[in-house]
């Protein structure tokens, strides 16, 4: 027995010599094994006080594009696959900051997508800097993000600037000559205050705003007097949970459905609005980037029924923007070909991607428009009590099949 197990031992050790050789000598052997994952950052608010609804939403449109990737394009960089690894900002600056540092430095991503409240986004930039690691703003529109010039920096999504300048077309073909606004005190809500009273005083349009903390719980002081100042039109210039609460104070003090009013993004299609005001969202507008029935590429052809498919909801633009950010860094990696940050944000300067509904090229304007795409806007209604997205109503712009209508009580 003894020596047959000797025998035995012996032949295992040559078998294993062979392999051990063969490794060495076969390429196809070494590819396989260096196939390590190529990993990327997903840095969003999945806890309060951030928006952590937007923030679930970017992950998952993250993780269908990881699949697409993995599974269609067969990786990246001659077949490694990605990966992804999330971390929540919690809505703050300080936790962007440390969570980029650690996706940075820890995990030692390529990239680092997700980012949504401009206040974060604005110190993760300032880290970005440091760390030389490119970052993608998912949903973060305030000027100075891309105006920093850093060329770390990267976003497609329309500037507060443009939407504002967008909602002035449309209040003046609409007659609308008086418009309120309660706004958070975030470089979101600031901007939106700054813009509006510059571009409402161009357009001849006054402007009453109000700011609030955004951690406050009840407006309903400044929405009675913004009441009392009679406006046709109202923005609700928050975020999301605290955008909830001024819709439904706005509507409990007798201000909203009777002027109309506007989310400043997309917002109101989550599931969470209705959960959170019932039926007095009825009537609310928002400005966006997509219906469904709007053309799309081939790879948002294969999204859509997919994460329908899964969360059993229409994908709003943060989840095609995190989808698109994703595939577009996987481009950029195999453009590159190589993970080398320096290279990576070459290749994202000097190449034309697919997104999800058409091309992308960043190009190097200074000033906001620095490794800056601006999507068309579309300016929807929900005309029903949780109405899918694909049954809302198209006011604005007339391209887009828009008669600047508002439908009211």
């Amino acid at each position: 027995m003894k020596s047959f197990g000797g025998k035995k031992i012996g032949f295992l050790l040559v078998v294993l010599i062979g392999f051990l050789l063969l490794w060495g000598m076969d390429p196809s052997i070494c590819a396989a094994a260096e196939k390590t994952p190529v990993k990327i950052g997903v840095l969003t608010p999945l806890s309060p006080p951030g928006d952590l609804s937007g923030g679930r939403r970017i992950v998952w449109g993250a993780e269908l594009a990881a699949k697409y990737i993995n599974e269609e394009m067969g990786g990246v960089l001659s077949g490694r696959p990605v990966q992804l690894v999330v971390q929540d900002d919690m809505g703050t600056p300080a936790e962007g900051v440390a969570g980029y540092r650690r996706l940075v430095q820890k995990e030692g991503v390529v990239a680092v997508l997700g980012a949504f409240h401009s206040s974060v986004t604005l110190a993760v930039v300032e880290a970005s800097k440091e760390l030389g690691v490119p970052v993608f703003a998912t949903y973060s529109s305030a000027a100075k993000i891309t105006e920093s010039g850093y060329p770390t920096v990267f976003r497609i999504l329309g500037l507060s600037q443009d939407r504002v300048e967008y909602w002035m077309d449309h209040f003046k073909k609409a007659g609308i000559k008086r418009v309120a606004q309660l706004c958070e005190d975030t470089d979101y809500g600031t901007e939106f205050d700054k813009f509006l009273k510059e571009y409402g005083q161009r357009a001849g349009i006054e402007i009453q705003s109000a700011m609030y903390p955004r951690t406050a719980t009840d407006m309903t002081p400044s929405l009675l007097k913004l009441k009392a100042w009679k406006p046709d039109f109202f923005i609700d210039a928050w975020t999301p949970p605290g955008a909830y609460l001024v819709a439904k104070q706005a509507y409990d003090i007798g201000l909203f459905p009777q002027v109309p009013m506007m989310a400043g993004y997309d917002w109101p299609v989550r599931p969470e609005f209705w959960d959170a005001v019932g039926d007095k969202g009825k009537y609310i507008l928002f400005t966006g980037y997509y219906k469904p029935g709007m053309p799309v590429t081939k790879l948002g052809e294969w999204m859509i029924p997919r994460y329908k498919s899964l969360h059993n909801e229409d994908p709003q633009f943060l989840v095609f923007n995190s989808y698109g950010n994703t595939l577009i860094i996987a481009q950029a990696l195999n453009a590159a070909k190589s993970e080398d940050p320096k290279a990576l944000i070459k290749a994202l300067t000097s190449t034309t991607f697919n997104d999800w509904n058409g091309t992308v090229k960043f190009g190097e304007e200074p000033g906001v428009k620095w490794h800056h795409v601006s999507p068309p806007l579309i300016t929807l209604q929900l005309t029903k009590v949780r109405q899918p997205l694909a049954e809302t109503k198209v006011v604005w712009p007339p391209q887009f099949g828009g008669d600047g209508k508002i439908e009211r009580p």
